[in-house]
This record gives structure tokens, C-alpha cells and sequence, in this order.
């Protein structure tokens, strides 16, 4: 539709009442999900719907955004995209979250763009990786190198996982785990806030009288898919074969859910883990960046 000359912009949260209609009218039902706490913001050039934004809200301090999505002429769409990021970034600093993040397609050249200039300037290049599962293959042998143990998270084995996840995250070349360092708690909070979180697909990793990693998958049994949402170990216990132990513990899970496929976000960086999935026959469909704004 043509509009005349731009006029003032405004930014509205949508309410819940006019979501369906809002999400047809910019063809974006992606931007729907099962998150448990997700505003969306839309921005008008007077009468006109020009704009829409997700913010997917989690339990950890950390705030996804989804978009922007602009209706609007295409001279047009940077003062739209800006708009709706300068107010997305003033709800973030009222309820003070710590993170803001949003995953972008590594042809998403302009939404970059859009991004950078409001502060999303911290920038992690990711490799999907997929690794597809045949009931025909023989489960892969999970014996540890050593006498080790592993426990599935239960209430009762919070802190340890805590306190794991921290040391895991020690001069980490996993830039995403790097940031959130200080934070385990709230990164717990993240990978348990999500639909398909079950505490049975959480292991923590001990030897002797040491917790020295964890396994944190999730499983969405429409799509027979195991996801590696974080595999880690703390420094001392790296470059000993442990990794290829939990990778062979996450397929055997895979097969044992009987899924299709085992998936993974790999940081571009981390070339030890990018080569641990490539020995189990991961290999990259899609790259993805993540940019970040820390409040």
C-alpha cells in the first residue's frame, strides 16, 4: 500500500486480544512459540500498521527478540526497525534484565545493521549442526575412560549442577557460556525454561569425589529431535576423551528416545568442540549469529 509522507512514529504493545490478527497480518506465525512470556511490540505511522517485534522473556534474566518484521516502503523500514528497538530497549532496562540477545541468519545482512546501532554490537558466529539417527546403527559404546559416574538432575542436585556449570564455563572458548559466567543460576533458569525441559535429559558428570561436567539436552517428541542444549567440562578435565564419552552418551539417548535427528548450536570459535561433533558425524546445515546487548 502507498503511504504518503512519513509521519510521527508510535510504538504499542499488542494485547493479547489482538495477537492472532497481528501475527496474520505480517505472515508471522514463526514468531509464535511455546515461551511462557512474550510481548510483542508494533509500531504506526499514523493509522497504519508498519512494524512488529517479539520479545521472548526468560526466567534467567535474558530476553530474545524476535524480528523486527516491517511493513512498511523500504526507504522506510530503518526508521521503523529503529523505532521499535529504541522501545523494545527501554522495557529491557525497566525490568532490568541483564542479557538482551537476537539470532539472525548470516544473510540478514540489514536486521544486522539495525541491531548494531542500538547496542546489539557483541556478535557470536554459530554453526548448526545436525547428526542424523538410524535404528539400524549399533548404540556407540559409552564406557568412561575412567571410573566415573553421572546423576539426573533432581532438586537435591541443583547447587552441584550450579557450581559445575561455573567451572565448566572457565576459560570456555564457548563465547555464549563465556558471558554468562558470573551467572550460573540464571543460566540454569534459561535451559529450564522452555517446554520441552525434562530433568531425566540433565546429567552431571562426577569422578571420584569431583563434579567435573554436565549434559543439559531437551527432547521434542513431535519432531523425534534431541537437542545439546550444553555439554561442558571444567578445564582440568578437557582433552582426556570425557567429551567423546558424553557425545556417545547423547546419541545413545537419541536412540533410546527413538528420534531422528541429535542437534547442536556450536560457537565458530570453539574449535575443540567443532572437532568432538565432527568425529560423531555432526555436520553443519545451517550459520547463525548471535547479537548481544548488555544492559
Amino acid at each position: 500500500m502507498e503511504r504518503g509522507p512519513a509521519g510521527a512514529l508510535e510504538v504499542r504493545v499488542v494485547p493479547p486480544s489482538h495477537l492472532e490478527e497481528v501475527l496474520r497480518e505480517f505472515g508471522s506465525e514463526r514468531f509464535k512459540c511455546n515461551a511462557r512470556n512474550v510481548d510483542y511490540l508494533q509500531a504506526f505511522e499514523g493509522e497504519y500498521s508498519v512494524g512488529l517485534l517479539g520479545l521472548e522473556w526468560s526466567a534467567g534474566g535474558t530476553v530474545w527478540l524476535w524480528g523486527p518484521e516491517i511493513n512498511q516502503r523500504e526507504n522506510a523500514a530503518p526508521q521503523v526497525a529503529k523505532s521499535l528497538l529504541i522501545e523494545a530497549n527501554h522495557q529491557i532496562k525497566q525490568k532490568q534484565i541483564s542479557h538482551a540477545q537476537v539470532l539472525l541468519n548470516s544473510s540478514q545482512l540489514t536486521e544486522s545493521g539495525w541491531y548494531r546501532e542500538v547496542g546489539y554490537d557483541k556478535v557470536v558466529s554459530l554453526e548448526l549442526l545436525v547428526r542424523p539417527i538410524s535404528s539400524d546403527e549399533a548404540a556407540p559404546d559409552v564406557s568412561p575412560v575412567k571410573p566415573v559416574c553421572h546423576f539426573r538432575y533432581t532438586a537435591k542436585h541443583h547447587a552441584r549442577f550450579a557450581k559445575t556449570l561455573a567451572a565448566c564455563y572457565e576459560e570456555s572458548e564457548d563465547c555464549l557460556a563465556a558471558n554468562r559466567q558470573s551467572e550460573p543460576e540464571k543460566s540454569l533458569a534459561d535451559y529450564r525454561d522452555t517446554a520441552f525441559f525434562d530433568p531425566a535429559l540433565w546429567f552431571l558428570f562426577q569422578s571420584g569425589n569431583t563434579d567435573f561436567g554436565c549434559l543439559l539436552m531437551t527432547h521434542d517428541t513431535s519432531e523425534a529431535l534431541l537437542e545439546i542444549v550444553y555439554l561442558g567440562l571444567s578445564p582440568s578435565f578437557r582433552g582426556r576423551g570425557f567429551g567423546h564419552w558424553a557425545a556417545a552418551m547423547a546419541i545413545s539417548e537419541a536412540k533410546r528416545l527413538h528420534c531422528r535427528q541429535l542437534t547442536v548450536a556450536v560457537d565458530t570459535q570453539n574449535t575443540a568442540a567443532r572437532g568432538l561433533y565432527a568425529h560423531w558425524g555432526f555436520w553443519c546445515f545451517a550459520s547463525k549469529s548471535v547479537h548481544i546487548w548488555t544492559p
